[in-house]
């Protein structure tokens, strides 16, 4: 009986240890690339903000319409603002499939006081849109991660169950008599 214990503890020990090895290959293997990709790109899209040191208050014109191929629909706020007593009008670098702003709303920009036609939008540039997208793919890509891992534990845990309900068993085997096996004697004949 002990060396069946054994082998019961021997299996759900290798039952255990392949399942961590195969969630940490799982982590590995998916999570360092996407986050290696991931700081690559958040690297790539720093805007250096030195450039433009001064705060101005624009209107936002107008939204430019732009149709992309597959009919999809593209608006660019124009941001007007004065400035030295110069008016500007420029458009955003970035444009979004839905209005950010409507015409006539004011915004906080920030311009290069040497060259004020240049602009950034603190709210709305290429590094908050790749920011927001960002965040979409991480909450994709950790639900295709943890997805196949909970199943994983979920898969070690029923054998780790059943091993235990199976030891279980071979364990509580009890024989008992019967009330009429415990009265009977084989020489009692019965006759009276």
């Amino acid at each position: 009986m002990e060396n069946g214990n054994r082998n019961q503890r021997s299996i759900l020990t290798a039952v255990i240890i392949v399942g961590v090895i195969i969630i940490l290959c799982i982590v590995a293997f998916t999570a360092i690339p996407f986050l290696t990709v991931k700081k690559l790109a958040d690297d790539s899209m720093n805007i250096d903000d030195n450039n433009y040191d001064t705060v101005i208050t624009a209107v936002i014109t107008e939204n430019m319409v732009r149709h992309d191929e597959d009919g999809t629909t593209f608006y660019t706020p124009v941001y007007e603002y004065e400035y030295d007593g110069n008016t500007y009008r420029v458009p955003a670098g970035v444009s979004s499939a839905e209005k950010k702003y409507v015409e006539g709303q004011k915004v906080e920009i920030r311009i290069s006081s040497h060259f004020p036609g240049r602009m950034t939008d603190p709210a709305f540039n290429s590094k908050t849109i790749f920011n927001k997208a960002s965040r979409s793919i991480t909450g994709v890509f950790l639900m295709v991660m943890i997805f196949p891992v909970i199943m994983l534990l979920v898969v070690i845990i029923i054998v780790i169950v059943l091993i235990r309900i199976s030891k279980n068993k071979k364990t509580e085997t009890v024989y008992t008599s019967s009330p009429q096996e415990e009265n009977y004697d084989p020489n009692d004949d019965y006759r009276g």
